[in-house]
């Protein structure tokens, strides 16, 4: 938009209430109890007293103080008067009355003005037609990409390989499968604090027409895309800024969906301009508020796409199935995945497997899971991995572990790993088989997350929040990745926007969860197997480190722990059932969610059909 759909003083208000967005979203962070308060619960009158040696001002790291340069180019953007930058951040990170402020800004943004021209409604109802269209557009494409017989084929053929058949379901001493704790329903506590509380709408937001929503949000998405050279270095589209503008949808009870479509609308305005205008004129140009490498990245700028990764100080094409030799690696190789490549998408996913029996595993465990981001599969060490499974899979067929399956005494010994108490000695000698396989891969996962790390570092992405997704070493090697990224200089915490863990095998203690927890800006998921025998004991054997989150919930304020025991029948299971698990998830929902389908039976329906054990 070249001219501001808003007034100066619903600019204001729309800064003001990012503002507060963005400083609950941090606070949600570590805290999800923090929800903003209705009306009624507020404090008014004297309650509503603020200390005034408080300031925002005395707490660096909040998202809102001006070290982390997230509102100064939002209001700059808006054209907030530079007095009244001071009174905004204090209104969000101080004052007892969010609520209210919140109602008040919203009220102000509702407005109408006799004097505002046609021309602006207008473009208004111009934009909400254009929001529509795209989203239709979005919505189409993903129902021609879907395939569902591909991927039951795909199923068939994993539980084909991953199955051990001749052994009764593993059941507890009366005969029953061990059942925990059912999936988190809205009254459950995800994150161990005892508690849970969801963002809703605010009442005020009904005030406003759907197309003056649309427009608010439109301005402020542009104002966080917008890229400001400040200290020799530029911001695009920081993760925090998108997170908050997630809860500020949730507000305002604007489908994320709308917001996608938004994010495309500005990605491809800015691609028309950038091919009209001179490269040299526009890199020069003082009134311009893009810059060409803030948003989507040089390459996909100059037509090409994100990038496959390569060792050299360039990069390859995406999918040129280079393989790089760095810090002991032999394979790290990034492949598109999905529909969404060179289409102005403003956010990227990295999903990586960590279970492979065939060089197939690394893809189509992704293939047909329709987001609107632009993704790409990490293939990474693929040799060591398919050794670690047909390792297993030897492992798996020895007299000793045949043994254990018998009668479900698997279960017993993953009781014993969780007690600490000592493994039988002939179970340690059987896991001899994969301990040298499993330590390779355990090792290759921390450096491909090193690697990761570096890469987004150096924006090999583009200026875009990254979504990262992965079961089993995939796991691992996300939280390696996080916790490189707390470990480097700079500020990282805006790179990643959420991440999901699935089947983790990395210890609950003596890692750096809480670090890592502070690299995400949104969503922070960990999902586990209570009767996952296979992840436990191949790691107790292998590294004999008690608590795994694979199997257990993180006890850590901000990480949403989910319980998928009645939808993951085995650890190999995880190459299937993951798409399903995600989509359970919602995990473009800003709050945290599971949701049931009666496509996932539980395990107790398949079991009794197939009578068999998957590792």
């Amino acid at each position: 938009m070249e001219i501001s759909l808003l007034s100066s003083t619903q600019k204001y208000a729309a800064s003001a209430l990012f503002a507060v967005a963005l400083h609950h979203s941090q606070l949600h962070q570590t805290r999800p109890t923090t929800r903003l308060l209705s009306l009624e619960e507020e404090p008014i009158g004297e309650g509503a007293s603020n200390s005034s040696t408080i300031s925002v001002s005395d707490f660096p790291h909040l998202w809102i103080h001006d070290n982390s340069g997230l509102l100064l180019p939002v209001f700059r953007f808006m054209e907030v008067e530079d007095q009244a930058w001071e009174g905004l951040k204090e209104t969000a990170g101080v004052s007892t009355q969010a609520r209210h402020h919140v109602g008040s800004f919203m009220t102000l943004l509702s407005e109408t003005n006799d004097e505002v021209s046609s021309g602006i409604r207008e473009k208004e109802l111009a934009l909400l037609k254009a929001v529509d269209a795209t989203m239709l557009s979005m919505e189409s494409s993903l129902v021609l990409s879907e395939d569902s017989d591909k991927s039951c084929d795909y199923e068939t053929h994993c539980r084909q390989r991953c199955a051990y058949p001749d052994t009764t379901t593993a059941t507890d001493p009366n005969g029953r499968i061990p059942r925990t704790t059912p999936n988190i329903s809205n009254n459950e506590d995800v994150d161990g604090s005892g508690f849970r509380f969801f963002e809703k709408p605010i009442e005020e937001g009904k005030l406003l027409s759907e197309e003056r929503k649309l427009t608010v949000l439109y301005e402020l998405l542009s104002s966080c895309v917008a890229d400001y050279v400040t200290d020799g270095g530029s911001k695009g589209y920081d993760a925090r800024h998108r997170v908050a503008l997630r809860l500020l949808a949730t507000w305002l009870n604007v489908k994320w969906t709308k917001m996608e479509a938004m994010e495309i609308i500005v990605a491809c305005n800015l691609i028309v301009r950038l091919k009209n205008e001179d490269a040299e004129q526009f890199g020069k140009s003082k009134n311009d508020k893009w810059k060409q490498a803030g948003i989507i990245g040089a390459s996909a700028l100059t037509g090409g796409s994100l990038v496959a990764l390569t060792g050299a100080a360039g990069a390859g094409l995406a999918g040129s199935r280079t393989v790089i030799r760095i810090e002991d690696l032999d394979e790290f190789e990034f492949i598109q995945t999905g529909l969404y490549h060179n289409q102005g998408r403003l956010a990227v996913g990295i999903l990586i497997s960590g279970i492979a029996f065939e060089e197939e595993d690394f893809l189509r465990p992704w293939e047909n899971y329709n987001d609107n981001l632009e993704r790409y599969v990490l293939k990474w060490e693929s040799k060591n991995l398919i050794a670690l499974n047909a390792g297993i899979m030897e492992w798996i067929t020895s007299k000793v572990a045949s043994n254990l399956l018998q009668g479900g005494a698997m279960l017993t010994v993953l009781s014993t790993l969780l007690a600490e108490e000592p493994l039988p000695a002939a179970l340690l000698a059987a896991s001899d088989l994969i301990d040298s396989a499993w330590a390779i891969a355990v090792d290759r996962s921390d450096k491909a997350g090193k690697l990761l790390a570096e890469l987004l570092i150096s924006r090999l992405q583009g200026h875009r929040p990254v979504t990262l997704v992965g079961f089993s070493l995939g796991a691992r090697v996300i939280l390696k990745c996080l916790q490189c990224l707390a470990e480097t200089q700079g500020d990282n915490a805006g790179l990643v926007e959420r991440v999901v863990l699935l089947g983790a095998p990395i210890p609950i203690k003596d890692e750096k969860w809480e670090d890592a927890r502070k690299m995400v800006a949104g969503r922070f998921v960990n999902v586990y197997h209570t009767n996952d025998w296979t992840l436990g004991i191949i790691f107790r054997a292998s590294v004999l480190s008690t608590g795994l989150a694979g199997i257990q919930p993180v006890q850590l304020r901000g990480i949403e722990n989910v319980d998928a025991t009645e939808y993951v029948e085995g650890h190999s299971s995880y190459l299937w059932m993951t798409k399903e698990i995600l989509r359970q998830l919602d995990v473009d929902n800003y709050n945290a969610i599971f949701r049931t389908t009666q496509q996932a039976k539980p395990l107790q329906d398949q079991t009794k059909q197939t009578n068999i054990v998957f590792i």
